[in-house]
């Protein structure tokens, strides 16, 4: 759709009703994965009013990091990409008056990005994990042009970034050019209009903003493209949206076994505290939570004789648990790669140096990618199993598919199917991308992480565990629904009656699709499991 203008519009991801404020300071400390997250999402709503600032010592690191640039060039000392050329050209010598061209050619000539766009809140974050890099004083970028892009960033533009062509070798190159380009004035770029975002040429954007191009100096351009920003924040994403998909896998496990029977000494505190691992215990005891002591679903099946439940139950503690802990690993990882100076080559302005290095391989973000994917891959995969057996209740006490009147009506049976094709699909995307390598630039980047095409894959599948998960919800609901008038442990109740505010009960066939994408919908926007795990008093 296009504006008055005649320029495309975009609806808001997440449209908000009022505006708001969100500042985040950098340079201060360590910024965490849900901080950087946190605020990155923003981009997402035109109203947010925006504030990115840096602490008084991140701007001395800054300030002395760019008087040693000065003091390198003056002197006329050999700086790979500030008077010599990139990659294959690292020995060819840049004049003194070619020095400001080099790097806007740099940046030009590195935006080959292809495919679909990166959305808004995975550009920012791109450029918060650049700008904090910069802040630990290792670049060489001026204060001047710091504070010249963060009030572009603060007027809500934000580049077009397409999102394939970067193999994560020297830094996500491709996609950090094509955020670069736009604070120069070039390109295309989105900026709020309205309840929505508007895509146009970005000098007219920052034109309409009130504000001027970013002007380059020596090295800059190098600086905001190098590092890790892409495959990082990528990573961050998957690991935000995993954490809480992880939660929501506990409510989901809890349902299926409260419907189907499940013994709760699966997670009773002996049992937990024997296997040991914190992993286990936190997963037993968000089961244990949800489950309570007992129900009358619970006393309903004591009368009927079941020695051992099937694995997708008995084990959920372990395999979900198992999962925690790749996540707490990944967090780990993420908040060092944030806070680390991936550019190169680095400025030492203590020593009165300039090194060149490797800092900018993304191999450890790829690898958190790769480690996320599988992971989310397997919880998928566990509650596609619970799904199963809901199919047909190994106690017998259910309906087959979950419905009335079979044969005439199928039920959930396709949605269980769906489940099916959702999992093998995020079994074909969980091969790790960063066991692969291509050489590139003539064999000058000759080992790369592939941390991009890792990053992509994992919040594909993250997408499609969300769908899963949204499934087995609304087949354990439909089995509470089904054991009426016997109910579920008071917890499990509140998110039955939550569930029923979105989707009705299923009492003959209808279209599953829109019950399934609007409770995935849920999920992502917290209303199924909100972030503190409770709901409001009117639930």
């Amino acid at each position: 759709m296009l504006n008055e203008h005649g320029y495309r519009l975009q609806k808001a991801t997440t449209p908000s009703t009022s505006s708001g404020d969100a500042k985040i300071a950098l340079g201060s400390g360590p910024l965490s994965p849900t901080a950087l997250w946190d605020f990155a999402q923003r981009a997402l709503t035109p109203g947010e009013r925006l504030g990115i600032d840096f602490s008084s010592e991140g701007i001395r690191r800054i300030r002395d990091a760019s008087n040693l640039l000065a003091k390198l060039i003056e002197a006329e000392e050999p700086v790979y990409g500030v008077n010599t050329g990139f990659g294959h050209f690292a020995n060819t010598v840049i004049p003194p008056e070619k020095i400001i061209e080099l790097q806007y050619n740099l940046v030009r000539s590195h935006c080959c990005g292809v495919g679909e766009l990166l959305s808004r809140d995975i550009v920012l974050a791109m450029w918060l994990i650049n700008l904090n890099t910069i802040c630990q004083g290792h670049s060489g970028v001026r204060l001047e042009t710091m504070r010249a892009i963060t009030k572009i960033l603060e007027s809500g533009i934000l580049s077009c970034v397409p999102s394939q062509g970067s193999v994560g070798a020297s830094g996500d190159l491709a996609p950090s050019a094509h955020a670069t380009l736009t604070v120069l004035g070039e390109g295309r770029c989105t900026m709020p209009e309205g309840d929505g975002f508007v895509e146009m040429p970005a000098e007219e954007a920052i034109r309409r903003a009130g504000l001027k191009p970013v002007s380059l100096g020596p090295k800059e351009g190098l600086s905001l493209m190098n590092g890790t920003a892409l495959t990082t924040a990528l990573g961050v994403k998957a690991w935000y949206e995993g954490s809480h998909l992880l939660d929501v896998a506990n409510l989901a496990a809890a349902m299926s076994i409260e419907a189907l029977g499940g013994s709760r000494n699966i997670c009773a505190e002996p049992t937990l505290r024997a296997h040991g691992h914190p992993g286990t215990i936190h997963c037993g005891r968000a089961l244990a939570g949800w489950l309570g002591d007992s129900s009358q679903l619970s006393a309903f099946h004591m009368d009927r004789f079941h020695v051992q439940d099937p694995y997708s139950l008995r084990c959920a503690p372990q395999v979900h648990g198992a999962i925690w802990q790749e996540l707490q690993n990944s967090a780990t990882v993420l908040e060092r790669e944030i806070n680390a100076t991936t550019d190169n080559p680095l400025l030492f302005p203590d020593e009165m140096m300039a090194l060149c290095c490797g800092n900018f391989h993304a191999i450890y973000p790829a690898r958190v990618n790769d480690a996320l994917a599988s992971a989310m891959a397997t919880l998928a995969n566990i509650s596609e199993r619970r799904i199963n057996l809901l199919m047909r209740a190994p106690r017998g006490h259910l309906h087959t598919f979950l419905i009335d009147n079979g044969g005439v009506n199928s039920g959930f049976m396709m949605a269980h199917v769906t489940a099916a094709a959702l999992v093998s699909e995020c079994k074909s995307l969980s091969f790790p991308a960063s066991v692969d390598s291509i050489p590139t630039s003539l064999n000058q980047e000759d080992h790369v992480s592939m941390g991009p095409i890792a990053g992509m894959k994992v919040n594909r599948i993250v997408e499609n565990l969300r769908r899963v998960l949204a499934i087995e919800l609304l087949t354990g609901a439909q089995a509470f629904f089904l054991l009426r008038p016997r109910r579920p442990a008071p917890k499990l109740g509140e998110v039955y009656l939550r569930i029923r505010e979105f989707v009705p009960p299923l009492k003959k066939d209808r279209n599953l699709s829109d019950d399934i994408e609007l409770v995935a919908e849920k999920i992502r926007t917290r209303e199924i499991l909100p972030e503190n795990g409770s709901f409001p008093e009117t639930a």
